[in-house]
């Protein structure tokens, strides 16, 4: 007799702590952002503003939740010499590229944004943001970039460095 399939344990390929596999209801809106949960997706919406939801309406969006927790899904180091020498050219590039990403979907934002002696570092809401970021400035500036992504989990790192010879 064969052994049966159904007792071996799946795993799932990328964990995600905030991905709740539900869709909520259409018109759900985040408290803290203002979002609109519409058509299984979180949306910028201009009517939120002038509609107050009742709390049943509410919940939190992943990104605000990500936030609240300080879990971040992606890490941007920026460091080097070319960028002590050029942080403000680089550190605008960088506010430009957030603006445009935050303005796509309201799972990018932010998390934190800290200033150490040798660099910059960004705590983001949204992998691809990350990604995004790191590549925009290697674009720009070129340098070195690393993308290191988490084993099993939704999670990249991304390094960006650049020293004058």
């Amino acid at each position: 007799m064969k052994a049966s399939r159904k007792n071996k344990l799946i795993k799932e390929k990328n964990h995600d702590p905030y991905y709740e596999g539900r869709k909520y209801p259409d018109g759900v809106v985040c408290p803290e952002c203002r979002a609109l949960y519409q058509s299984g997706h979180w949306l910028w919406s201009k009517e939120v503003e002038i509609l107050t939801p009742s709390p049943s309406e509410q919940n939190l969006c992943p990104s605000c939740r990500r936030i609240r927790d300080n879990y971040p899904a992606g890490i941007v180091f920026l460091q080097g010499q070319y960028l002590t020498r050029r942080r403000d050219e680089v550190l605008n590039l960088v506010n430009r590229v957030v603006q445009e990403q935050a303005g796509k979907s309201p799972l990018r934002k932010v998390i934190d944004r800290e200033e150490k002696e040798d660099g910059v570092v960004f705590q983001l809401t949204d992998d691809h943001m990350a990604r995004t970021l790191g590549e925009a400035v290697y674009r720009a500036h070129k340098g070195n970039l690393k993308i290191k992504y988490g084993d099993q989990t939704r999670f990249v790192r991304v390094y960006w460095t650049r020293d004058i010879p």
